[in-house]
């Protein structure tokens, strides 16, 4: 008889076991004093005694219990609801400051799917989102995830947005099989560090990632420090990802590899480390097939100094700002593919260790490259020989606004390569002529060109070519000083001051240069 009593007690203790562990379990403070109160949208604001669950499902149970007198309980069954669910706790026995109570859901004779503390519009501008919230759920009195149990959730969209206090330490796993957006999950959460327990997570369905952890464009509790360096997401696996952007912007500490990441299906970085200034971590083992978008990627990362030039760049369109104040960047770039990038504007503006050649760029596409080198710390060698890159291409686009390319300077041999690009109707200005001269190998002269006679005194006769619509004429320093139609394919120089000179021929499908000496 007393063997069968305590196989009895056995086994209720065993399903309450289970029921326990099959509860999502959050910790709440309702009478917190941290942060400024946050207005729920809802009937009414919940007192220091009270708070609004924003749980989403039909027919699930609630029970709740003040910390350390759990004596003191509650409980609310056969739930449904769209937004939120009032709870109130009435008068604690701890002191009603200090008062916290955990709240567990199951899933009782239906089923809970969501918690979500904010719904979120997203204010488009033409390169950001600003987004304005409205807050569903007492996001600045909860603190803790205790437990995630065996909630099938199927979004996590938004879930604990805005809830600045809160931190994770359950040590189980939250069940995503069914949920491909976690955008927002964590916006705003300042003080959220993660925990060990995420390096478990199956992320392997989830596609959308946008602003997940970003606290950038936050308007609510700003004093509150950020705190995000979680080291537990570089084993989570990315393979169903397409959408990363926003999702560490603003993060000012995060500086964690992630660099087993299997983004091969991303097509949109946007944003991503966006003002993490201490965010330095290699991303070699990237495959960027599919990238499309990268707009201000690593905006403003004035610790970020890692090699990107192994990238696989043939599908992205826009660039714009992509590496803009990443003060400590040093790498090449000249392996990238532009050949469909249609925006360079401001992509390497205020970096002022990157001095490399980009002559090997294709800007066949290219519509807007405003200020893209304004500020930068190419040398004259290697603006010259990205102008001439450039120049030399036929490919090249017509039309493209370089805009104000302060302080950078070019050779004075390779002025006519400039002019080859201003002919095509770009623009550019604040760049001067400096102390360098490039080799004549990367001038390319035309050898077929005949001029004779060379020094010249009043007549230049050129040899060699036919089909000449026009010249131009520029001195050492890159000034046009002459242009015109040569009469019988002689071109009067007398008017010229000695000198030395470079002829620039316009052809019907080309354009070639040689220099002279007018003497």
């Amino acid at each position: 008889m007393v063997f069968k009593k305590i196989v009895v007690s056995f086994f209720i203790l065993l399903i309450f076991m289970v029921k326990a562990q099959n509860e999502f379990i959050t910790i709440w403070k309702p009478a917190s004093t941290v942060l400024q109160p946050i207005t729920v949208s809802a009937p009414y604001q919940a007192n220091d005694q009270q708070i609004w669950f924003p749980g989403i499902g039909e027919n699930y149970d609630i029970y709740w219990e003040e910390v350390d007198y759990p004596q003191h309980n509650g409980s609310l069954t056969n739930i449904t609801s769209t937004k939120q669910v009032f709870i109130d706790f009435g008068t604690s026995m701890a002191e009603k400051n200090d008062a916290k109570y955990r709240v567990k859901v199951s899933n009782g004779n239906g089923v809970f799917q969501h918690i979500k503390f904010g719904d979120v519009q997203e204010v488009q501008l033409p390169d950001q989102i600003f987004p304005v919230w409205q807050i569903n759920g007492s996001a600045d009195k909860i603190l803790e995830i205790e437990q995630w149990g065996n909630i099938a959730w199927t979004t996590m969209n938004s879930a604990f947005s805005q809830c600045k206090l809160i931190q994770l330490t359950a040590t189980d796993i939250p069940d995503l099989s069914n949920v491909e957006d976690a955008s927002y999950m964590f916006y705003g959460a300042k003080t959220f560090t993660g925990a060990s327990s995420m390096q478990n997570w199956n992320t392997s369905k989830l596609k959308k990632f946008r602003f997940m952890f970003s606290i950038i464009f936050d308007s609510i509790n700003t004093s509150i420090p950020d705190q995000f360096n979680s080291p537990y997401l570089n084993t989570w696996n990315m393979s169903s990802a397409t959408d990363l952007s926003f999702m560490f912007a603003g993060r000012g500490i995060f500086n964690q590899t992630l660099n087993n990441w299997d983004v091969s299906n991303v097509t949109d970085m946007k944003w991503m480390f966006a003002l993490c200034p201490n965010y330095n971590q290699p991303m070699d083992n990237w495959d960027t097939s599919s990238l499309e978008d990268i707009r201000f990627m690593f905006h403003f990362d004035s610790g970020f100094n890692q090699s990107l030039n192994n990238w696989n760049t043939s599908k992205i369109t826009n660039m714009a700002h992509a590496i803009h104040g990443c003060t400590a960047y040093s790498h090449s770039l000249e392996n990238w593919d532009m050949t469909k990038v249609t925006r360079i504007d401001q992509i390497l503006k205020e970096t002022p260790n990157f001095n490399h050649s980009l002559a090997s760029w294709n800007l066949a596409s290219v519509n807007n490259g405003a200020q893209a080198f304004m500020q930068t710390g190419m040398d004259c060698e290697n603006f010259s020989k990205t102008l001439a890159g450039w120049a030399d291409n036929p490919d090249t686009a017509n039309n493209v606004d370089l805009d104000i390319v302060t302080p950078l300077t070019y050779a004075s041999n390779g002025a006519d390569k400039r002019n080859i690009l201003i002919s095509k109707g770009w623009t550019m200005s604040g760049d001067t002529v400096g102390n360098c001269l490039l080799s004549s190998s990367e001038v390319k002269l035309n050898k077929k060109l005949s001029l004779y006679p060379n020094p010249a005194v009043d007549d230049i006769h050129i040899e060699g070519l036919s089909d000449i619509k026009k010249y131009r004429i520029f001195d050492a320093s890159g000034r046009l000083v002459l242009e015109g139609n040569p009469n019988r394919d002689m071109i009067n120089v007398g008017s010229l001051p000695k000198g030395n000179y470079i002829l620039q021929l316009i052809l019907k499908d080309k354009t070639i240069s040689s220099k002279f000496i007018k003497k």
